[in-house]
């Protein structure tokens, strides 16, 4: 009888081992399926990244494109109508013997009008594009909000030149104009502050208002200009948020990672 108990129990050893063993080839095809579904998922989430990165660039272009378009036809359509009718003007006033004081302040506002559309179609022309500056440009957009004397925005920065390419640096110009433009449009503030600095490789972007403010809990993130200025911030690799100041006003704060020299 002993033999067959050991027989029994060789069987018994043998068939545990088996099973032991595929328990093993299952678990490790079951990480080995894991680490493959989860290096799939990984590169199709780089896919999508890269894909909305390069829909996003395609989005850009095509919008600069548009600027550039229509910087052209300001300066040669309106542009021209205005200055022939500034002609006009100065026509009339040397046949008078006495220009009347209207029509004197109509020339003047006529001449800061022209003024004003050269330097906006300026901002939209290719090769401005091409030779940005966001410093520089930043001071004529500050210099062409505050002659209007309908809003003051002061502008305090450290760098003459940002260590940014020219495509991120027109990118973001616009994130800043759009957050200009909403800042007039529902704060109604009387002065704007536009602050840059660089730390630790990181530039720190600021534009606070003395405004009504803003519900952050409540704020939509469904509008387009804030949805242009969160896609365009994400195009950078930086950050994007909105706060609310001491004194009751809206600060939008960007950070993006720089290169310092």
């Amino acid at each position: 009888m002993l033999p067959v108990k050991q027989d029994f129990f060789v069987a018994v050893v043998l068939i545990t081992l088996l099973f032991t063993i595929m328990g093993l080839v299952v678990v490790a095809a079951v990480i080995n399926y894991k680490k493959k579904q989860q290096a799939y998922l990984h590169q199709l989430k780089l896919m999508k990244e890269e894909y909305d990165k390069q829909l996003m660039w395609s989005q850009i272009e095509m919008q600069e494109e548009t600027f550039a378009h229509l910087g052209q036809e300001l300066h040669d359509d309106i542009g021209q109508l205005l200055t022939s009718t500034k002609l006009l003007i100065n026509v009339t006033q040397r046949n008078l013997t006495e220009a009347p004081e209207t029509l004197k302040i109509a020339e003047e506002t006529l001449s800061t009008a022209i003024h004003h559309l050269r330097a906006l179609s300026k901002s939209f022309s290719r090769q401005w594009l091409d030779q940005f500056s966001l410093i520089d440009n930043l001071k004529g957009e500050v210099a062409r909000i505050n002659a209007s004397r309908a809003i003051e925005v002061k502008l305090t920065h450290e760098l003459a030149e940002l260590p940014l390419q020219a495509e991120p640096q027109i990118i973001l110009f616009r994130i800043i104009q759009e957050a200009i433009q909403n800042c007039m449009k529902h704060a109604r503030p009387q002065v704007i502050d536009i602050s840059i600095r660089i730390a630790n490789k990181v530039l720190l972007l600021i534009i606070a208002d003395d405004g009504a403010g803003f519900d952050k809990a409540g704020m939509s993130a469904t509008g387009m200009g804030i949805r242009n200025m969160q896609h365009r911030t994400q195009l950078l690799g930086g950050t994007i948020n909105w706060e609310v100041t001491d004194a009751g006003g809206t600060a939008v704060l960007i950070k993006l990672p720089v290169e310092q020299n």
